[in-house]
């Protein structure tokens, strides 16, 4: 007779735990902030600026578009092209010497969010490493106080 309440008591608590689940309330507030707390712009937030364009490349040409800004700054890269001959990165020239932050080659579409590690230049190369032209489509949104200029 002692079993007949530990049964109920178990399937009880089994039943709640089950609707909680069910509900998707995990009691945690999933809320995204409207800037996490480390200063940097969230993406969920309106970009102060967007940077579109078609940059038309030849074969090996390349452009490069300067963002200058810091820790935090941010921006959200979107590159497509019509083939997957498109190479980038993101790179800086601190103390004379170059960094490159991250490169992809052969791609067709990229989609980067970019957080400056220190406040100086910063350049996006984008080449055409194709056999023919080839427009490539760009937006870049800015967060911040990160600024552009096309080089």
């Amino acid at each position: 007779m002692r079993l007949l309440p530990c049964l109920v008591l178990a399937i009880a608590v089994a039943v709640a735990v089950a609707g909680t689940a069910c509900s998707g309330d995990d009691g945690h507030d999933h809320e995204i902030d409207a800037a996490p707390s480390d200063g940097v712009p969230a993406l969920d937030a309106a970009a102060r600026q967007v940077i579109t364009a078609t940059q038309s490349l030849v074969p090996g040409e390349l452009v490069e578009g300067i963002m200058t800004g810091g820790p935090t700054d941010r921006a959200k890269i979107h590159l497509e092209a019509p083939v997957a001959e498109l190479d980038w990165n993101i790179h800086g020239h601190q103390g004379g010497a170059t960094q490159t932050v991250h490169d992809e080659f052969n791609v067709m579409v990229v989609d980067y969010e970019f957080v400056p590690t220190s406040q100086t230049d910063w350049w996006l190369l984008i080449r055409n490493s194709g056999p023919t032209a080839m427009d490539i489509q760009v937006r870049v949104e800015l967060f911040g106080d990160l600024q552009w200029r096309w080089e």
